[in-house]
């Protein structure tokens, strides 16, 4: 899917196309990531739709392992981990699930528990193979930053088997200036997908709700920190209001300890 880009991407697509004439090149107005995977979700023929962002890249065979593993656990959704790809290094996370761990299967209540947590299951819609049929009824949210966070618990909610591979299957770039590495006004749009989340669970998972209330009013809480730190004014006034409005509309129905102190009921 070329967006509407600007420099030479559309030429050296239309190269690949050459190479592989089974490929489908969509060529199109600028919208926006979002709109970018819709679009491509929605012309998808295949049984499974993998996303790979513009500026990362796979692992050799990554498709093949993932789609063997699917078909033969017969998961909707296969994960596999990936590395931080800095300019002079890799980075592979093995905090939660170690590199030579076997895969395994999570039911769909065990994966929604490990998105909340947010420990080796994440937002990202990249680097995991999913059916293509839930992935076109399951639209990324269009007009916000951190779309993936309002997405990736609805694609979870219908996925009965989760398969995770612990190896890592993509090289995820890290670059200044990117929207997922710096903080800024933009982190409010991950928050309110958070808020969103939020009442998804209670109404879907009440036995998660206190889980996801804890992850949530950390992250508000670090966000809302880092905001007062912030230059910008108008940065730091948003981030104020939003704390102001979750604490008298949404507050922790259970003591939460944050650094050196403690949101109540």
């Amino acid at each position: 899917v070329n967006d509407g880009s600007k420099d030479n991407s559309l030429a050296i697509c239309q190269e690949y196309l050459k190479k592989y004439p089974e490929t489908i090149l969509i060529d199109k107005k600028n919208g926006g990531l979002s709109d970018a995977r819709n679009v491509g979700t929605e012309k998808a023929t295949g049984k499974y739709v993998f996303y790979l962002d513009s500026d990362d890249w796979l692992v050799p065979n990554t498709l093949q392992q993932l789609y063997e593993f699917a078909e033969k656990n017969q998961c909707e959704v296969v994960q596999g981990n990936f590395y931080y790809a800095y300019n002079d290094y890799l980075l592979f996370d093995d905090r939660f699930i170690k590199e030579n761990q076997a895969p395994f299967v999570l039911n769909k209540s065990e994966a929604m528990k490990e998105l909340i947590k947010n420990d080796y299951i994440k937002n990202f819609a990249w680097g995991k193979l999913i059916l293509t049929s839930i992935a076109k009824k399951n639209q990324n949210k269009k007009g916000v930053f951190f779309e993936d966070a309002y997405w990736k618990h609805h694609i979870i909610h219908e996925t009965n088997r989760y398969g995770v591979l612990p190896i890592p299957v993509c090289y995820y770039r890290q670059r200044e200036g990117s929207i997922s590495g710096n903080f800024s006004i933009r982190n409010l749009d991950l928050l309110k997908g958070y808020e969103e989340r939020m009442g998804f669970v209670q109404e879907n998972y009440p036995p998660y709700t206190s889980l996801m209330k804890e992850f949530f009013w950390k992250t508000t809480y670090s966000f809302y920190e880092m905001a007062q730190h912030s230059e910008d004014k108008p940065t730091k006034a948003e981030f104020q209001e939003y704390w102001n409005k979750m604490k008298s509309t949404n507050p922790p129905t259970v003591s939460i300890k944050l650094k050196n102190s403690y949101l109540v009921r």
